[in-house]
């Protein structure tokens, strides 16, 4: 079945663009907001925290400016949202010209959605929850990564200005499944509760008690780089996953996050549940060396 895409990464047929000319279209757009706005290049340089001379090189079409600075144009130059989306559109039409992984197209996300229904995705986990995955992962060789698979960087609560936000929603039997050391699963429900607890990042839990609700298949992400260009993202056991353009299952993803966003409970109730969690744990091991 064909499926429409949301981002043209062409099919090879044709005269091949040559590097850098991708973005001359987006080059002539600052441009002309600029001189619509009536401003000199070093001006908008000192708004937007840049130089002149990287700004001439955005114009003159040689770069990617990045998310960030597309955002700063977008605001500066009063484009309400349309330079972003340009931007975003460019981004992932070059990016995808090439097999992509999701440590590729991570980096310039603006807000990353992600499902989890039986394990914390990489950037939640602590390294001794990490330590104790990759035991189970490789039983007979606990030192051994996989190779193929992302490595991802970490969250942390340092709620850097221009990181993306990210909206976790994770089903509450996956943090309470007995697959490590109560310290080490203890340790884990707290940090996540300090990640909850940062700006930028917020935690969803769906309790145990819930009733059969979709999602149950697997876990997924959606990764969006301006409010009109959305990928999706299927973590694999091993290897790198798979990255989704499809603009149907893109939507498909969005929709289903929605709804088990709905599902889970709000923030406040979510972080007060991980308190819970995490001081079951405490219970139970200063009773067990009470015996």
């Amino acid at each position: 079945m064909s499926c429409d895409r949301g981002i043209d990464v062409g099919n090879g047929d044709g005269p091949q663009e040559e590097p850098g000319t991708r973005w001359e279209g987006f080059g002539a757009r600052v441009w002309a907001a600029r001189k619509q706005q009536h401003l000199r290049l070093g001006m908008l340089a000192d708004i937007t925290l840049t130089t002149p001379e990287l700004l001439q090189e955005v114009e003159a079409g040689d770069l990617d400016p990045g998310r960030r600075l597309a955002q700063d144009l977008d605001r500066t130059l009063s484009c309400g949202g349309r330079l972003w989306d340009a931007w975003a559109r460019t981004h992932l039409t070059e990016l995808l010209q090439r097999p992509a992984t999701i440590t590729d197209v991570l980096p310039e996300t603006f807000q990353v959605r992600a499902y989890a229904p039986l394990v914390l995705p990489a950037p939640y986990r602590t390294s001794s929850y990490q330590a104790a995955l990759d035991q189970v992962e490789h039983p007979m060789d606990s030192a051994r990564l996989d190779s193929d698979s992302p490595h991802l960087p970490r969250l942390n609560t340092a709620g850097t200005g221009g990181a993306p936000f990210h909206c976790l929603v994770v089903n509450e039997t996956a943090l309470t499944r007995s697959s490590t050391e109560p310290e080490v699963m203890r340790a884990q429900l707290v940090h996540l509760h300090h990640l909850a607890q940062t700006v930028g990042i917020s935690v969803h839990l769906i309790p145990t008690s819930t009733a059969f609700h979709p999602g149950l298949g697997g876990a997924f992400w959606t990764l969006s780089y301006s409010p009109s260009h959305t990928l999706a993202y299927v973590p694999h056991p091993r290897g790198q996953g798979q990255i989704i353009n499809c603009v149907s299952q893109v939507k498909s993803y969005t929709d289903l996050f929605a709804t088990l966003q709905g599902a889970a409970l709000p923030v406040e109730e979510s972080q007060q549940r991980l308190v819970e969690l995490a001081s079951r744990i405490r219970s139970t091991l200063t009773r067990a060396l009470a015996k």
